[in-house]
């Protein structure tokens, strides 16, 4: 901070001043022109600011160390050689006239080059010159006493300076404690959106998760329910073969039982005639004796049934044939 004020304080060193006092005068000059004054006192003003502000920051750190190596008294001794420069360029080009001054400062402070802080500044220094001088012209023009008059305005001016540096120090730092504490709003908002969106988004995957879980289940459910629906297809259909061929079965089975049967009759009845008793003469005369009847043959059966025909008459040819009385004589 004590090379900072070193560095500052060279721009206002007696070689930098001599500067301010050339245009000092020439304050007045070019014909007295309110235009080119406003113009030059603008630019004064702004070395005095600087001054004051290289005087306000030397007098803060004088503590610290290594600031004895920085005179701070050079701030106010430039600003005083350049003050009273212009002071006495003020009192010489109104002719020490108390009224010329008020209106040609007036003239001057109210040109649209100096307008803000400066016309502030501009009314200040006009109301403190014209308080200094008296009602005598001649008295102003020989022995009006700049470096008193500013020597108070320096103070006036440096008390200003600080409250607005100051002012502008706390507008700084309250500038960057806001946006310290934006930026930490900032940073704690983004921090809980992220939240939420991961939030959000971890909601969604276990939605998107649960609605796949379920198609999944539901394709699962679906295919066992085909592959059950095909197996009782192919089991009912089994079933109805199954039931099928038991009726052909059944069928065939009646069938040959009727066959069976009617060989049966058939051969009946064949035996019964071949086994009949001889029928009583009607005359004396003996009948001769009946032909022998032979069975009528029986019908060869199917293939299909061949084999159940055998079974059949192998079961006639072996039951007993039942006795046959013998037919009673009869006596002429």
């Amino acid at each position: 901070m004590a090379a900072k004020c070193a560095l500052a304080l060279l721009a206002f060193a007696p070689g930098s001043s001599a500067s301010v006092v050339a245009r000092g005068h020439t304050f007045l000059g070019n014909g007295m022109q309110p235009e080119v004054v406003a113009k030059t006192l603008s630019a004064v003003e702004e070395e005095w600011k600087a001054q004051a502000a290289v005087f306000a920051e030397c007098d803060d750190t004088n503590a610290l160390p290594g600031a004895t190596i920085v005179n701070c008294a050079d701030a106010p001794s430039s600003f005083g050689k350049s003050c009273s420069t212009v002071v006495n360029a003020i009192i010489q080009g109104s002719g020490g006239d108390k009224d010329v001054a008020k209106e040609y400062m007036a003239d001057v402070c109210s040109q649209k080059s100096i307008s803000g802080w400066h016309q502030q500044q501009c009314n200040t220094l006009d109301l403190a010159v014209r308080k200094g001088m008296s009602a005598d012209k001649y008295a102003n023009r020989q022995g009006f006493d700049a470096s008193k008059l500013c020597t108070g305005f320096w103070s006036s001016f440096l008390g200003q300076e600080k409250q607005r540096l100051a002012k502008e120090k706390a507008e700084h730092e309250a500038s960057e404690k806001q946006a310290e504490e934006e930026t930490a709003a900032a940073e704690k908002e983004a921090v809980v959106k992220a939240e939420e969106q991961r939030k959000k988004d971890a909601e969604t995957k276990k939605v998107e998760e649960a609605k796949r879980a379920k198609e999944e289940a539901e394709a699962k459910a679906a295919q066992a329910a085909a592959r059950v629906a095909a197996k009782k297809a192919e089991a009912k259909a089994t079933q109805e073969a199954a039931k099928q061929k038991v009726a052909e079965a059944e069928a065939a089975e009646l069938e040959h039982q009727k066959a069976v049967a009617k060989q049966a009759a058939a051969a009946k009845a064949a035996e019964a005639t071949v086994k009949a008793p001889a029928p009583k003469p009607v005359a004396a005369v003996v009948a001769p004796a009946a032909k022998k009847v032979e069975a009528p043959k029986a019908a060869a059966p199917k293939p299909a049934a061949a084999k159940l025909v055998a079974a059949t008459k192998a079961a006639v040819q072996t039951k007993p044939v039942p006795a046959v009385a013998a037919a009673p004589v009869v006596k002429k």
